[in-house]
């Protein structure tokens, strides 16, 4: 198993007081609604889902060959999933919990998502995986998808909560064996319903009700401190391999089913 250099370490104990990765650091998505040929619009939707998108991913030791984007927050592999209550994992649903909440983009927000294998997106993909792994610098990836919620609200905000957003993309890499999730936090403000009863949930799922992995808890505050928190020392960018029966962070850290707080 490799370990982190001291230097890489040192940052992922340092608190950070900088907030949320840099729009532009973000992988690519529409700008003031510029689309490229690759970007697809989920559209204005409460509970909805793409379309069936063909994506060859290996997760959680499975391979499959579709893939669909869910507006509240997460993706699945075997089907539109419409659930907005986040339920505890493990679970019966393979999933790749983004930020799993009731998001609502009927009225504003935007979701858009792409699939690619654009020479730069894959040159780009390919570092990424390299630097925070240091037993991956022959990984040659041939797809990226990536998911953004931009600008989203949450269903039923009232009050102060009603102008509320949150920025958040989940990119996905592969060569077709090795599978890789990254994380993108940009503006978190909202983490759940007005009556803080119910709380987003990030994480990832196997759909055999017995592996997972939960990366926050039901705090409010954690929640909403994703955009400062990471696992690679970057605030609001976290990197996790999928494809084994374990999810395993940057450096190869094994990490089993529960709650593991990340500093940046």
């Amino acid at each position: 198993m490799v370990n982190f250099t001291a230097t890489r370490l040192v940052a992922l104990l340092l608190i950070s007081v900088v907030s949320g990765i840099f729009l532009e650091d973000m992988y690519p998505y529409p700008y003031n609604g510029i689309a490229g040929a690759d970007d697809q619009l989920l559209g204005p939707t409460d509970d909805g889902s793409s379309p069936v998108i063909y994506f060859n991913f290996k997760f959680f030791n499975k391979a499959y060959d579709t893939i669909y984007v869910n507006n509240n927050g997460h993706l699945s592999f075997t089907g539109q999933y419409s659930r907005y209550s986040p339920q505890p994992f493990p679970d019966t649903a393979p999933l790749i919990a983004l930020f799993w909440i009731d998001v609502d983009t009927r009225t504003t927000g935007e979701v858009w998502y792409k699939l690619t294998n654009d020479s730069a997106l894959l040159t780009r993909a390919k570092a990424d995986i390299a630097n925070y792994y240091d037993n991956q610098t022959t990984f040659q990836p041939t797809s990226v998808f990536t998911a953004t919620w931009l600008d989203v609200p949450y269903y039923n905000a009232a009050g102060v909560d009603a102008t509320k957003r949150n920025t958040f993309q989940v990119v996905l890499v592969t060569d077709g064996v090795k599978s890789f999730a990254m994380f993108h936090y940009q503006t978190i403000e909202w983490a759940g319903y007005a009556n803080g009863n119910t709380h987003a949930m990030v994480g990832f799922n196997a759909g055999d009700n017995v592996n997972s992995y939960t990366l926050n808890n039901y705090n409010y505050d954690d929640i909403t401190n994703l955009e400062y928190r990471s696992n690679i020392g970057v605030p609001g960018k976290f990197i996790f391999r999928v494809d084994g029966t374990a999810i395993l962070a940057a450096g190869d850290a094994i990490l089993m089913g529960k709650f593991q707080l990340f500093c940046s």
